[in-house]
């Protein structure tokens, strides 16, 4: 059985296919931290998965990396105070920045367009759903082997330096926004549980979250002036 380290947590897995065993390979663990949980996956939780909307037109095997994702989701709100967010997370020396917006709006064209402007600066951690877990008083975001059409994560982990929200303009314009103006922005790009308990442990996480690290609102083209707008306030700004 394989055993897996991903945002730091350690857990092991029976899985069905070889499609989700090759995909999580690179989260392989051979340390000595005992495994916090089992996943088991069976035809079950296959077919829990198929009665999310549009997921009926997936193989099995696609289906079932999609239901381990969501028991290590399941695991990381309840005990490690983390969330799923659906985001293109850069670090920069070492800070990440994550840029979040609804599919196909450009945060992926935008992360790359940041990669291409830094270099060796630049280290891509997940390029659609890492997580998010509160450690220690600060909040970090971790690659996960769920990255993406574009198969893009490390495995590892930055403290957050700051969310940016992308919204299509015709100029290229960066501001900050409130908690308030970004909960929404969030809530729709996370998983939201339905038992209360756990409701209430995103609801806590969020408002640590989004009180704790600066958040931002970029309208913009997809262009290399629109990665410097924002890289010269997130980044080059933030501390003036």
């Amino acid at each position: 059985m394989p055993r897996y380290k991903i945002a730091d947590v350690v857990f092991d897995a029976e899985l069905m296919y070889g499609y989700t065993a090759k995909l999580c390979e690179k989260y392989l663990y051979s340390g000595s931290d005992k495994p916090e949980f089992t996943a088991v996956m069976t035809q079950k939780d296959i077919d829990a998965e198929k009665m999310q909307e549009g997921a009926e037109k997936f193989p099995d095997y696609y289906l079932e990396s999609l239901a381990l994702f969501r028991k290590l989701c399941d695991y990381t709100l309840s005990f490690k105070q983390g969330i799923i967010f659906h985001s293109s997370a850069v670090a920069v020396d070492g800070k990440a920045y994550l840029f979040t917006a609804p599919s196909g709006t450009g945060k992926s064209t935008h992360a790359r367009l940041w990669r291409e402007m830094l270099g060796d600066r630049a280290v891509m951690i997940n390029d659609d759903k890492p997580i998010i877990r509160w450690v220690d008083g600060d909040f970090y975001v971790y690659g996960t082997p769920w990255n993406g059409k574009h198969r893009l994560d490390t495995n590892t982990r930055a403290k957050i330096a700051a969310i940016c929200e992308l919204r299509r303009g015709t100029t290229n314009r960066i501001y900050k926004i409130s908690p308030q103006e970004m909960l929404m922005v969030v809530m729709n790009q996370t998983i939201r549980p339905t038992e209360a308990d756990k409701v209430d442990n995103l609801i806590f996480i969020l408002d640590k979250l989004l009180t704790a690290v600066p958040l931002y609102r970029l309208e913009c083209d997809i262009s290399e002036e629109a990665a410097k707008t924002s890289y010269a306030e997130m980044v080059e700004n933030a501390d003036k």
